[in-house]
């Protein structure tokens, strides 16, 4: 029986309800394991990009970011005076490396540091800080920038001498030998500069020759003791591709890098004060400022006659224009006696190239001795002719045992020879 309250029970029953076709309903597959953990990635990626920005803008302006010293686990903002650690090298301070392990170099600075404080961390002076574990923090330079060294010279150039030079400051000027600036102008120089003369300097220790007659580059190394690659090398000969057999025309100019010519004696300074026309008189000083000198010495003049400063001995070179007096040959010790009657105004050492040396005053004569092994009179002594004062040596510019001896008038150098018979 049909219960009338039933509001379906009124209603036919429609049996083609159930048959109508039906939309079709897509069920997605389960996500694969890949994927979940990639999106977990994703999300955990992004989560820390977001935390860091955040970071770094509550971060006031003008402080680093801290740095991460991986050897000692530590954080540090300011790992030495205020620098961050990547600008600092580290050298082992015990275990004695032979060089300084140098920190990652952080090219550029950190957005967050400002101008002013970088420019004060570079002004601090270098301090080196001992942290745990023997190892010692030095800031590499205050300078952030890199110096390039100015290119040597390879050049000759032209020098105008002015009053007070001398060839040893000219020398000591330039970095070179007084010996290779003499072997690289006319050995006139020698005997004394003039204000006004133009002096060719080497770019080094050597030689400048001007070819007067064609020559091979051989020829030219072997009278300077040179390897003739060492000419053909040097830049400023302009020689690239020449060989030793290569020949030098007349007038050319030619370095010859580390080549030695002739020995060379020097006239060192002699300064006069009073005295007459002649020489004689007032006082005298040899090289002052060397540490043989006398000083100012009375010079009452020459006595007696000239007579030899050696007995034995064998000739071994004579005067010329670059070699001021003469060489005598005689085993160390050999008695060297006075040339003249007169007063002793240098004894010691110098450094013009005699070694140990005596010079005596004559009036208007001075004599030298150079290249002893002892010496026997003292400043200001007055020595008879004939006398011995010193034992005759190897020291200075010598290669082997002799007496180097001059005359000087008016403080020139003469040709012994000259003056007495040898």
């Amino acid at each position: 029986m049909i219960d009338p309250r039933d509001d379906d029970a009124r209603e036919p029953a429609d049996h083609l309800a159930d048959t109508n076709p039906m939309e079709p309903v897509r069920l997605d597959p389960p996500l694969s394991g890949w994927r979940r953990a990639l999106g977990c990635l994703s999300l955990i990626g992004a989560l820390v990009f977001t935390i860091g920005s955040v970071a770094v803008w509550a971060i006031p302006t003008g402080q680093p970011l801290p740095q991460i010293t991986s050897d000692m686990n530590a954080t540090s903002t300011d790992a030495v005076n205020g620098v961050p650690a990547a600008d600092i090298t580290s050298t082992d301070a015990t275990a004695g490396d032979s060089a300084p392990t140098a920190l990652p170099d952080q090219s550029v600075a950190d957005p967050t540091i400002s101008p002013d404080v970088i420019a004060a961390r570079l002004s601090r002076p270098p301090a080196p800080a001992q942290v745990s574990g023997g190892i010692t923090f030095v800031r590499n330079t205050n300078n952030p920038f890199t110096l390039v060294p100015d290119r040597p010279r390879t050049e000759v150039i032209q020098y105008e001498v002015v009053s007070g030079d001398t060839m040893f400051s000219i020398a000591e000027r330039f970095g070179i030998q007084p010996e290779s600036i003499a072997w690289s102008n006319p050995r006139n120089i020698i005997g004394g500069l003039r204000p006004g003369m133009m002096l060719n300097i080497p770019p080094a220790n050597g030689a400048v020759e001007l070819i007067a007659n064609d020559r091979t580059i051989a020829d030219l190394a072997a009278g300077y003791g040179v390897d003739p690659f060492a000419i053909i090398d040097w830049e400023s000969n302009g020689l690239t591709g020449a060989s030793p057999d290569t020949l030098l025309r007349s007038g050319v100019s030619i370095f010859v890098p580390g080549g030695q010519a002739e020995q060379i004696t020097w006239t060192p300074r002699v300064e006069r004060s009073g005295g007459d026309q002649s020489g004689a008189g007032g006082t005298i000083s040899f090289a002052p400022g060397e540490p043989g000198s006398c000083g100012q010495v009375a010079n009452p003049g020459g006595f007696g006659s000239w007579t030899r400063p050696i007995g034995s001995y064998s000739w071994v070179r004579g005067f010329s224009s670059f070699h001021t007096g003469v060489d005598l040959s005689a085993s160390v010790g050999t008695p060297i006696s006075a040339a003249l009657g007169g007063t002793v105004i240098f004894r010691g050492w110098n450094s013009f190239g005699y070694g140990y040396t005596v010079v005596l005053a004559h009036g208007p004569f001075t004599t030298l001795y150079g290249h002893l092994s002892e010496i026997y009179v003292g400043c200001g002594q007055s020595v008879s002719p004939g006398s011995v004062i010193a034992g005759s040596g190897n020291s200075g510019n010598s290669s082997g045992p002799h007496l180097h001896f001059e005359i000087r008038f008016n403080d020139i150098p003469t040709d012994p020879t000259g003056t007495m018979g040898f």
